[in-house]
């Protein structure tokens, strides 16, 4: 297998965007919010490769502190049940791309993690950035990428779609311990569990958390990325 190309690291997200015209979208007269950050062509947003490496870490430290003045949610689904439609619905609101950025190993055989991202624009209160983190890759290989982003978020939610109930523990466990660390000592959570986790609440509210947990609950019945993304949100602006 070949290496991935490592494409040079987009220039800051605070001033590129500032330079680029907002897009015309096709068959629409209406102007949309700011392009892709990293295509200047703003279309649909483009890849990164970053290599797992020390320069790569600089170069994703660099990236994600490079808009100080834009509030950040990250979005866990492991289950892959909303964060993709919801990511995409987002955009296509919007018109903000979703911007996707790939870490490899150092051989570049292997994907670490996968993170799309969308701006939401301003209105009437600050930008606001969605990330969402998935990939096959076990939690202990995305455990660097995970802690990169958690130290630029100001909110984490955790979805948990049906999975095993031992997986759904584990997850709880594995984000009880990332909280702990020094550098998501700032980060609030809030936890969406699906119909048959609503049972985890008590394990959740269990835990000795910095801040605690807002607990969110998906409707019976329904996998709507739309009721997802308004119960994230009102969460988010209300917090």
């Amino acid at each position: 297998m070949s290496r991935p190309s490592v494409l040079a690291f987009p220039a800051p997200l605070r001033k590129l965007r500032a330079q680029l015209a907002p897009l015309v979208l096709p068959g629409k007269d209406r102007r949309s919010g700011p392009a892709s950050m990293f295509d200047s062509a703003g279309a649909l947003g483009q890849t990164v490769e970053v290599p797992e490496s020390e320069q790569g870490a600089l170069a994703l430290h660099a990236h994600l502190a490079s808009s100080p003045e834009v509030s950040a949610m990250l979005v866990i689904d492991p289950a892959g049940v909303w964060a993709h439609g919801m990511m995409q619905t987002l955009s296509d609101a919007t018109g903000s791309p979703v911007d996707r950025l790939r870490v490899h190993s150092r051989g570049g055989l292997q994907i670490r993690a996968v993170v799309d991202e969308t701006l939401l624009p301003a209105g009437n209160g600050p930008h606001r950035l969605v990330r969402c983190l998935h990939g096959d890759a076990k939690p202990v290989d995305r455990r660097a990428i995970f802690g990169a982003l958690l130290s630029h978020s100001q909110i984490c939610s955790v979805l948990i779609g049906p999975m095993p109930s031992h997986e759904a523990v584990s997850l709880i466990d594995e984000m009880h311990r990332l909280a702990q660390l020094p550098f998501a000592a700032g980060v609030r959570w809030q936890f969406y569990l699906s119909p048959e986790h609503r049972g985890l609440e008590d394990l959740v509210e269990a835990r000795d958390w910095p801040v605690r947990p807002r607990l969110l609950h998906a409707r019976p019945l329904t996998r709507s990325v739309t009721n997802v993304w308004n119960q994230l949100y009102e969460a988010w602006v209300g917090s």
